[in-house]
């Protein structure tokens, strides 16, 4: 036992005593009436040890959405914070230039029918005079080079409109998944070469964190364990999450493992970028006596509860150790099944009578 330890047992006894004191010059000046309580049971459980660590919420998804063709941007529907749904307009690009060529090679294309109908024609009629041996060779062969030519132009022809087509379509930029837009990176009458960037667009649908966990707690945890999270901006309460990656390449400097945890995030409360606060459980499993946190009453930085014997409360001083859903660790002289104080604590004294209020049991006494 070291020199802290003692000076902190010390303090708890002194307080407790004079708290005890107060308590019953209080009651010599006349009999305390009794108080309506509400009681649970104190409850034995196996725990592991929570380690917490501070992550940063990332978007389930990110992307930086490009135009595939250049151009000079003509509209621009969206502004940064906006969400937008999957093939939704974002920008589009002028397209003048690409109709009248679309139109161009359209025409060639009747062009290329035409003169190619006409080629199949002519060999036709070569083939038959060739067979009576009044058309050469050479004329019958020039026949069918000037048919295949005339297909390949079509294909060709057919090809730039596809083309053409094609880039009508992605003259339309629009939102490749549901997110929000979180940066412009054009905006109208600007030229966009092909591969710019037009907005940055996050799907925060889920979420992930990621964490640096230290490697002597790395063999602690593995993919799909549950840990609790809370968030610096939601200070009322917590959420679970589940561990989806453990990448086995440890930063060379900290000695830390990158560890990602997945949230469902579908009301979009939690955002990019927020502070997470994890906590993983890890080592084995420990017996521990807990209490419902409502049961701890503070006092100059001291901590007891109130423990109901012969009925009357009993206060008793005790340390705080591991949180457990709405429970908490108590270490002190409690056994298990005693009853302990959990509303109407807040005004005891030492030694008063009290009178069980339980909703589920009525009203009862000890």
């Amino acid at each position: 036992m070291n020199k802290n330890f003692n000076l902190t047992l010390i303090n708890k006894v002194c307080f407790f005593v004079l708290f005890c004191f107060f308590a019953f010059v209080s009651y010599a000046q006349g009999p305390l009436p009794s108080a309506p309580v509400v009681v649970s049971e104190v409850i034995e459980e196996k725990l592991q040890k929570p380690i917490t660590y501070v992550g940063t919420v990332e978007p389930f998804r990110r992307s930086v959405v490009a135009s595939e063709i250049e151009g000079i941007v003509s509209s621009f529907a969206v502004n940064d914070g906006d969400y937008v749904n999957k093939g939704d307009l974002i920008a589009e690009l002028r397209t003048d230039m690409t109709n009248i060529r679309l139109q161009e090679a359209k025409g060639s294309k009747r062009e290329a029918n035409a003169r190619s109908n006409l080629a199949v024609q002519d060999l036709e009629k070569i083939k038959k005079l060739h067979e009576k041996g009044i058309a050469s060779l050479q004329q019958l062969q020039d026949a069918e080079s000037e048919k295949d030519a005339w297909s390949g132009r079509k294909s060709l022809i057919q090809a730039q409109i596809d083309m053409r087509e094609y880039d009508l379509k992605v003259s339309k930029i629009v939102a490749p998944f549901n997110g929000y837009i979180t940066k412009e990176s054009t905006q109208i009458g600007e030229w966009l070469d092909k591969g710019g960037p037009v907005v940055e667009l996050v799907d925060i649908d889920k979420t992930e964190i990621k964490v640096d966990i230290p490697e002597q707690y790395i063999d602690d945890i593995e993919k799909g364990d549950s840990v609790t999270i809370k968030f610096d901006a939601f200070p009322e309460g917590q959420i679970q999450g589940e561990i989806t990656s453990i990448v086995p390449q440890a930063d060379s400097a900290a000695r830390t493992f990158p560890v990602k945890i997945e949230i469902d995030n579908q009301d979009h409360r939690i955002k990019s970028g927020m502070l997470a606060r994890v906590s993983f459980l890890v080592g084995s499993p420990k017996l521990v006596k807990l209490v419902p946190k409502d049961a701890i009453v503070e006092q100059n930085k001291n901590y007891f509860i109130y423990l109901v014997n012969n009925g009357s409360a009993q206060p008793v001083p005790v340390d705080r150790g591991l949180s457990y859903k709405e429970l908490i660790e108590i270490i002190g002289p409690v056994e298990t099944g005693q009853l302990v104080v959990i509303r109407g604590n807040e005004r005891l004294q030492p030694g008063q009578p009290v009178q069980i209020i339980n909703s589920d049991n009525g009203v009862k006494t000890e």
